[in-house]
């Protein structure tokens, strides 16, 4: 399929182009000549708006653990897989490593053509984030960070 086999990781600073393409990380690439299908979910981390790029495998993991939550009605369960169904869309991260964000899309999360767009590693996934959201963002993962400091010993 030409996913890479390593964890998507780290945070880099790109940009869109005039046609709503970024460029991802080299070591996020598939393999030369080959292209990947990821899922596009316009998501909230931490309550902040972000694009999660993510594989068919973590999509329909998330798609799992919302039809498998015993805890919610199954009505209810029906109603959010498919709101999160709505709110994505099938892209292609190509050999070159671009992704061509829909422009929509692109505009109702805050993306300008030619401005600057985050990428955030997220294991299986990772995130396009605005500027106006990064620092906002990266605020609440600090303050979740300094609590897990205090509860992980590596010892």
């Amino acid at each position: 399929m030409g996913v890479p086999s390593q964890s998507l990781e780290g945070v880099a600073d790109h940009k869109l182009d005039t046609k709503y393409r970024v460029a991802v990380p080299a070591a996020w690439r598939p393999a030369s000549g080959q292209s990947v299908q990821l899922r596009l979910l316009r998501w909230k981390h931490l309550k902040v708006p972000v694009l999660r790029a993510m594989t068919h495998e973590a999509f329909e993991a998330l798609i799992e653990s919302i039809a498998t939550n015993g805890d919610v009605p199954t009505g209810i369960r029906n109603a959010q897989k498919q709101a999160v169904y709505g709110e994505s869309t099938s892209v292609t991260l190509n050999d070159q490593g671009k992704l061509t964000v829909p422009k929509r899309t692109a505009e109702d999360f805050g993306f300008e053509a030619g401005g600057a767009v985050h990428l955030i590693g997220r294991g299986r996934a990772f995130d396009l984030v605005s500027p106006a959201h990064m620092e906002e963002l990266r605020e609440k993962e600090r303050e979740i960070l300094e609590s897990l400091y205090d509860s992980v010993d590596f010892g």
